[in-house]
């Protein structure tokens, strides 16, 4: 019994700093009053559930998980309240004391419990539900933290529905307990003065009448003003104020569940379990506990969560191959899903023999992984099998795993398949182009950007998962052509979550060079048009002096970093002059120490604007 509370006390002291390692970043705390501001003054008082524990829950910027947990988590302390008011009231009559505090309480209680109650089944199915499809809505360490929170509501939830109505009755019995109103006053007993008798007249045909009995009113049953069946004094124990109910339910359970619903109720904690460990060993990277999860665990949908885990990271690819092998259609569909996060090329023979499948996902997910070995086998069956699949699925993951190939000649096909009517198509091309990252894809981005307003905002987030310089010059041509302010709010937030502070340089004129030297004489190195764009790194110490047309204009040059447009260049970029007037100077500037502010501003112009606050732009004095 000591072991088991051990530990109990270990795992609960585990999970308390799992979450809040993981939730200090994106948590929010939760108290009574979140259920209702009139309970108010019982925060932080013996009857709250919170008193002895900090709760935070996730905040996971999903509004359907968002609204449901805060949901779960008013239902669950409200019935830890009514439980809290029932057990306390119970402990407080016994011994004589008055129980005003728990009558106000329960008065409460009576006009919300109600509610609550009736919408317990349908917040247990949801929560399954949004356990199911979590893996869908989120990847990486998110899964395990958001599984978690889940998976804990859902033991509550479970735990507390057998007994909810129980809690409402003793709710009720409390408000309508008389002797809760008239504390220690009981009912006297008439009692007969000593005297002589009253006369009595007689009559000689009657007998005399006798002399009235004494009547004497019962005391009433004090056992019967108890509505919760309570342990004895002794037996009672320090702690958790539900253990108690909780034992009396989970009897209760054992006699009303039939043996069919105890083996369901066995198997989905079995399920849950699983799920636990798989996050678990998910977030603390450790593949090796996967693989023997993926290989023994006894439940097919806990090895498919396995094999995801082991795809997100990048690990275990001969268990893979082998559940590919062995294990069934439930599991074999993951496995090809996380071989295919691996790339690995000597996964290829898998890769080929999975575009023959039967399932439609796991052919696409094969010409993806077939795309990451960079096979030239791989590009031919993607060019003649999944671009012309009847599947759009299958046409999707052919089109990812081309873009992994970054040949200059597919940006053509990329660019025929974006003009597709399907919008799961185009959404995948633009991923691919995104994974091609040549600077021809990123143009090709940008045009979606300024031309299509529905796929603009997942253009500008495709563009800012590119790492280069020639990301960040387009992001920056996108913030100067876009007027739109939830694109130019995405687009400042992408600037800042990249670093991009410094000075870029727009170019004013038409057509002109990039010279070698700060001379417009010296030798021109590339060719520059306007809108292009270019990273400043220095400028003359002194000015020069420059014919623009018929003015003779004296400035400074300014040394820039701009992309080649020298075909066959060795490099990407070059670097070269530019006189200053030919130019529009773009300042990124982070503000304060936190790094979550910063400002966008063109030095000519006088303008800046807040990155996160774009309606903010205010226009400085010259």
């Amino acid at each position: 019994m000591f072991q088991k509370g051990q530990d109990i006390i270990w795992k609960g002291s585990l999970w308390v700093f799992l979450f809040l390692y993981l939730g200090c970043a994106s948590s929010k705390p939760f108290q009574l009053t979140d259920v209702s501001p009139k309970y108010r003054e019982y925060q932080g008082s013996e009857l709250d559930p919170h008193k002895s524990k900090d709760v935070f829950i996730p905040v996971t910027k999903n509004r359907k998980y968002d609204s449901f947990i805060e949901e779960a988590h008013k239902t669950i302390a409200l019935l830890e309240f009514g439980e809290n008011i029932a057990l306390r009231a119970d402990s407080k009559k016994t011994v004589g004391e008055p129980v005003e505090k728990e009558m106000q309480a329960a008065a409460y209680l009576e006009e919300d419990l109600p509610s609550i109650i009736t919408r317990l089944p349908e917040l247990i199915q949801t929560n399954q539900s949004l356990i199911d499809s979590t893996p869908n809505d989120f990847d990486g360490p998110t899964i395990g933290r958001v599984t978690r929170e889940l998976g804990t509501i859902l033991e509550s939830l479970q735990q507390y529905s057998p007994k909810a109505i129980g809690i409402q009755n003793a709710i009720r019995n409390l408000r309508a307990d008389s002797s809760n109103y008239n504390q220690g006053r009981d009912i006297a007993e008439p009692e007969t003065k000593p005297g002589s008798e009253d006369p009595i007249l007689m009559n000689t045909e009657t007998e005399p009448v006798k002399k009235p009995e004494k009547v004497t009113i019962p005391k009433e049953d004090p056992s019967k003003k108890i509505s919760i069946k309570r342990l004895n004094r002794k037996t009672k124990v320090t702690g958790k104020v539900t253990e108690q109910i909780d034992e009396m339910v989970k009897k209760e359970e054992e006699e009303v569940l039939s043996d069919e619903e105890k083996k369901d109720k066995e198997y989905t904690e079995q399920i849950r379990s699983g799920l636990v460990q798989v996050f678990k060993w998910e977030y603390y990277r450790k593949p090796k506990y996967l693989e023997k999860i993926l290989q023994t665990h006894p439940i097919p949908r806990v090895r498919s969560a396995a094999a995801l885990a082991l795809g997100r990271l990048k690990a275990g690819r001969v268990a893979l191959q082998t559940a590919i092998d062995k294990d069934g259609y439930q599991v074999r569909p993951s496995a090809y899903k996380a071989l295919s996060d691996l790339g690995d090329k000597r996964s290829l023979s898998y890769f080929i023999a999975g575009t023959k499948a039967e399932d439609p996902e796991v052919i696409a997910v094969s010409f993806e992984g077939l795309g990451k070995t960079k096979d030239p086998a791989g590009r031919e069956l993607i060019l003649t099998q999944g671009l012309s699949s009847e599947y759009v699925v299958i046409v999707s993951g052919a089109l990812k795993g081309l873009a992994y190939h970054k040949l200059d000649a597919d940006v053509e096909i990329f660019d025929k398949f974006l003009k597709s009517q399907e919008t799961e198509i185009k959404e995948a091309t633009i991923e691919a182009l995104a994974i091609h990252g040549s600077r021809e894809s990123l143009r090709i981005l940008e045009r979606v950007a300024n031309e299509d307003p529905n796929f603009a905002l997942m253009a500008i987030d495709e563009i800012t998962k590119n790492p280069s310089l020639s990301a960040t010059f387009a992001l920056i041509r996108l913030n100067d052509s876009l007027t739109d302010e939830k694109f130019t709010k995405r687009i400042g937030e992408s600037l800042l979550q990249r670093k991009a502070f410094g000075k870029y340089a727009i170019i004013l004129v038409e057509d002109d060079y990039l010279r070698a030297e700060a001379n417009e004489r010296s030798k021109p190195i590339s060719y520059i048009k306007e809108k292009e764009i270019g990273l400043i790194l220095s400028e003359t110490k002194k000015e020069f002096a420059v014919r623009m047309g018929e003015n003779i204009v004296t400035d400074k040059y300014i040394q820039v970093k701009m992309e080649s447009t020298l075909p066959g260049a060795r490099s990407a970029f070059v670097t070269g002059w530019v006189f200053y007037p030919k130019i529009d100077i773009i300042e990124v500037k982070q503000l304060g120490s936190d790094g979550n502010s910063g400002k966008y501003s063109q030095l000519k112009k006088g303008k800046h604007k807040n990155l996160f606050n774009p309606e903010k732009d205010v226009k400085l004095p010259k």
